[in-house]
């Protein structure tokens, strides 16, 4: 579920935004999403119980996970586009 939804964010970046910009958001937003859900879990959802919270460490790794697959949908996505307008830039 979050590997798609950072693919479709990233996707969307590289369509919609231009430049360097498309991959630094394809990245960003991501990354920032998966950091609000795991704030939201920890600070509004009861406490169910189970040691310690690994929220950093979730955030560390899953956050570099969705960050590197929407960076990567963004310059895939922005490639297609170029293709399509038949600006073969390199």
């Amino acid at each position: 579920m979050l590997i798609s939804l950072a693919a479709l964010t990233g996707g969307i970046c590289g369509w919609i935004f231009q430049g360097n910009r498309s991959v630094i958001l394809g990245g960003a937003i991501p990354w920032f999403g998966l950091l609000a859900w795991l704030l939201y879990n920890e600070y509004f959802v009861p406490y169910q119980g189970g040691g310690a919270s690994m929220w950093p460490i979730a955030q560390l790794f899953a956050g570099s996970i969705v960050a590197m697959v929407g960076v990567l949908a963004a310059v895939a996505v922005r490639e297609v586009k170029a293709r399509l307008r038949g600006n073969n830039r390199p």
